[in-house]
């Protein structure tokens, strides 16, 4: 099996059945819906398919949705336009719901869901569009809600184009009436991850929390912070602490920062987030030539083999699957890649780099650590974790162990979330109540799917009373 897994965006060219099988036999292990472009009822029939498929298949299969967040977007045509170098627009802020369907009538006319766009730049402020493939700078501000600027380069502006001038505090709101509404459907809808874009704090999540709780305060959907902007990076030890799981976007992290900056950036939150035992997905054109191509460029090839190098929890697909021409083959083009990287890797040099134990463990930490060096020291075919929450299991995938970490858990919620984190395979098994009773499922579950085989030692990581959580306390070897 792959240990880094991979996140696949559903759009136009993967939404069916036949699809999304296909993309499950070629190792994808997360489905993101992107909220951005679906409201819930585009999306509802989906969801349903998704989680019929999964449980048909008796496959993990963690379920993602991504917040539109406050993004800030060009609008007022219907059509491209064509961008001359030297071309003068005019931008002014509209701050209507209606935003989306309102025409200027004059090709030279933007408008955007920015307010006061006057009072947030000047003269020569640079101003970015399309991802930043086109640059613009301020050439006028003629009053607090219109600007001018002149284009240095030629290029094609699509509808509702992304708009970015770096370095500003643009002073929306975290949470639009969408996004709420988005959030609740996805607490109540069951998925397993909420991602959310554009997180510049902890009162962002903070935010976000208390609006759960107002919703379910039962809800075990997990939070995923986006890494999008300099503000983000600049507080991500408090994101990372107050988060679930990090995201690196890295097609807004390098518009907002400076290019030269992001693969060091990157690295550090990668580094940051598996010391705190906290997934952390690398994103945003991984192999985007492959939306027209069946293979990728070399370039692209080393990128995805240097966040597993870099040991990232999980890849991610955008619109390569989403609306690419070559869906399943991108997904086993990256799934070739990983396992060619993974079988180069020097797991012995990982777990002495990543097994110094903070000051003040706690007992989790602590035993899953040691599950992994006993594992080592007695040529373990498996570390095996009963969990009902998966804290355990996460701090065994912590230290990137060689071994595969079998989870088994009686909490279908924590089987698909398990799916996402780096070298863990869920297993989903009846509940019972005592331990032996435990132990024979798990043995007769390695032999069945050929995990094991009969004589081969495991380390049994688990806690009892069996079912509560936070009582992970014992290691055990198991002769299978």
């Amino acid at each position: 099996m792959k240990r880094t897994k991979i996140v696949c965006t559903l759009g136009p060219a993967t939404n069916n059945r036949e699809a999304i099988e296909k993309l499950i036999d070629a190792g994808m292990n997360a489905i993101r819906l992107n909220f951005s472009h679906l409201t819930p009822e585009e999306a509802i029939d989906s969801i349903k398919l998704i989680k019929q498929i999964r449980k048909e298949r008796n496959v993990a299969l963690s379920l993602i949705l991504d917040t539109k967040g406050p993004e800030v977007r060009v609008y007022g045509y219907k059509e491209p336009i064509k961008i001359e170098a030297n071309s003068i627009f005019v931008i002014k802020s509209y701050e209507k719901d209606d935003i989306a369907s309102t025409l200027t009538g004059e090709e030279d006319v933007l408008l955007t869901n920015l307010p006061y766009i006057g009072k947030l730049v000047k003269v020569g402020q640079k101003v970015l569009m399309m991802d930043g493939f086109l640059e613009a700078h301020v050439v006028e501000v003629t009053d607090e809600n219109t600007i001018k600027v002149s284009f240095t380069n030629s290029g094609l502006l699509k509808p509702a184009a992304h708009l970015s001038i770096p370095h500003i505090n643009y002073g929306l709101r975290f949470l639009s009436e969408k996004d709420k509404q988005d959030i609740a459907f996805a607490i109540q809808n069951e998925f397993e991850y909420i991602a959310l874009s554009f997180v510049s704090s902890k009162e962002d999540l903070l935010e976000v929390r208390k609006l759960i709780e107002t919703i379910d305060k039962a809800s075990k959907t997990k939070l995923i912070s986006k890494i999008e902007n300099k503000k983000a990076v600049d507080n991500i030890e408090q994101i990372i602490e107050y988060s679930d799981g990090i995201m690196v976007a890295r097609g807004d992290l390098g518009v907002e920062n400076d290019i030269e900056k992001v693969p060091v950036i990157q690295k550090r939150i990668i580094r940051l987030c598996y010391t705190s035992g906290k997934p952390v997905i690398t994103a945003t054109q991984m192999l985007e030539s492959m939306i027209d191509n069946p293979i990728p460029t070399r370039a692209e090839a080393s990128d995805v083999a240097n966040a597993v190098y870099d040991l990232s929890s999980a890849v991610m697909l955008s619109g390569e699957t989403a609306i690419g021409k070559f869906p399943i083959r991108v997904v086993e083009t990256m799934t070739k890649i990983i396992k060619e990287v993974e079988n180069s890797l020097d797991f012995n040099d990982i777990l002495t780099k990543l097994t110094r134990m903070p000051a003040n463990p706690d007992v989790t930490t602590a035993i899953a650590t040691r599950a992994v060096h006993i594992a080592y020291d007695i040529n373990a075919k498996a570390i095996v974790v009963a969990t009902t929450s998966g804290y355990a299991a996460r701090m065994v995938s912590k230290v990137r162990p060689r071994l595969p970490i079998i989870a088994y858990t009686f909490d279908l919620m924590t089987y698909n979330q398990l799916a996402l984190n780096w070298g863990i395979l869920p297993r989903l098994i009846e509940k019972c109540d005592l331990f032996e009773d435990l132990v024979k499922i798990i043995r007769e579950d390695l032999l069945k799917f050929k995990i094991a085989e009969k004589k081969d030692n495991i380390i049994l990581v688990s806690g009892l009373p069996i079912g509560k959580e936070g009582t992970t306390n014992s290691i055990r070897v198991e002769i299978v």
